[in-house]
């Protein structure tokens, strides 16, 4: 079984929900994989090193002086910069903490500079296909494939295609991802608008970053539990929550479903 995962915004906590997901399967023994088929901001495709890197990138290439990729005021860190190091660190790399096996080649686009696809590639004279994404998945299904985006379902890959065509052409159950906080419930239906109209199924609402003593997040909580018939899982800001054990067990009620179906 495939799952789309996509956010209702950027840094909304997508991967942190793919990684708990994959742990969760992974912990019932199902046979499951995590891709990323877009990664931007990656290091390996950028002259900063990344010595901590044990996913091989065969389509990395590394810019020379007559680039395009900006240099300065570039979101890309460079030795001095207050840019934190981590804000190149691969989201696949969180597969791995989760249990992946490191050899896996989980992407299939990358690009250095830290923004949309269309425009990472565009810099790096490259361009996206929607087919090729499609083609990779349908070369890694497993048992249950976890298809997790780059940013929204709008977000373009090129100037024709988005996210959104992947996600009608895997025909599978999108789970959303948005962060509780005011705000939450305009971007919610907004997706679900979009998802309604492409006829595409709702799987899970995700509402990340929850506080339990919040009134706006309770409030977004109840007000979306009434409007939507599909699960809605709360996750808190998790601490001391290596390799994803502590956050997988809030998607145990929700995953036994799928694989009482297998």
């Amino acid at each position: 079984m495939k799952f789309f995962i996509t956010g209702s915004d950027t840094d909304v906590g997508k991967s942190f929900v793919t990684a708990s997901l994959l742990r969760a399967f992974l912990e019932q023994g199902a046979k499951a994989v995590a891709l990323k088929p877009v990664q931007t901001g990656y290091a390996e495709n950028s002259r900063i090193p990344d010595e901590n890197s044990r996913i091989p990138n065969e389509n990395s290439r590394i810019p020379n002086e007559n680039s395009r990729i900006p240099n300065e005021n570039s979101r890309i860190p460079k030795a001095k910069s207050r840019i934190p190091n981590q804000s190149l660190e691969p989201d696949f790399k969180e597969y791995i903490k989760a249990g992946q096996n490191a050899d896996f080649k989980a992407t299939c686009y990358t690009f250095a500079y830290p923004a949309s696809p269309h425009f990472s590639a565009e810099l790096e004279g490259k361009k996206i296909k929607a087919r090729g994404i499609l083609d990779f998945i349908e070369q890694n299904l497993a048992q249950i494939t976890l298809i997790e985006g780059a940013g929204g379902i709008l977000v373009p890959l090129n100037e024709n295609q988005s996210f959104l065509d992947i996600a009608k052409e895997l025909n599978a159950p999108v789970i959303l991802v948005c962060k509780n906080c005011l705000g939450a419930i305009n971007h919610t239906l907004l997706n679900l608008e979009i998802l309604r109209q492409n006829s595409i199924k709702l799987a899970a609402l995700i509402l990340n970053f929850h506080d339990e003593n919040d009134a706006i997040c309770l409030s977004n909580q109840q007000f979306l539990q009434k409007k939507l018939s599909c699960p809605i899982i709360t996750l808190k800001n998790y601490k001391n929550n290596e390799n994803y054990s502590n956050s997988a067990k809030d998607f145990r009620a929700f995953i036994s479903k799928f694989l009482d179906k297998k």
